[in-house]
């Protein structure tokens, strides 16, 4: 069975661009005319097709960056509500408190940066023990042994 040929006229706008078809051709190991514009329309239709692929990849891009912004938002009112708490919790320990007697100031004052002290150390400690944690995490895969 022969194949079914479509064929098209082609017209050229000036002579020159014929002339630089042929030489272009030529120099490109093509036989004809017709095969260089054919491999040439190839060439066109191919690029077309990874236009597309590049846009998919720019939404999926887009996409995921929507995604980390919304995490990173909500990290940012995770922060922004455990601040406001203690800040609460503070005023409220502040109120709840009574002065000392001016007597006893310097011996309150002295056991208060030893509390303070202590209570940096602990949450230093607690702070290392979660970073340590997630990065076994991390390193794990989040694999549960």
């Amino acid at each position: 069975m022969r194949k079914r040929r479509i064929e098209r006229n082609l017209a050229f706008p000036t002579e020159e661009f014929r002339r630089r078809l042929r030489t272009a051709a030529k120099e490109r190991g093509f036989r004809t005319e017709q095969a260089f514009i054919l491999a040439a329309c190839e060439n066109e239709l191919k690029r077309d097709d990874g236009t597309e692929a590049t846009t998919q990849l720019e939404d999926r891009m887009v996409a995921s960056l929507g995604k980390v912004a919304k995490e990173f938002q909500s990290l940012f009112t995770l922060a922004h509500t455990q601040f406001a708490l203690t800040n609460s919790l503070l005023q409220y320990v502040l109120t709840c408190m009574i002065e000392p007697p001016e007597e006893v100031l310097p011996a309150a004052r002295a056991r208060a940066r030893h509390r303070y002290a202590k209570i940096l150390r602990l949450a230093g400690q607690e702070v290392a023990t979660r970073n340590k944690a997630t990065l076994e995490e991390v390193l794990t895969g989040g694999k549960q042994p």
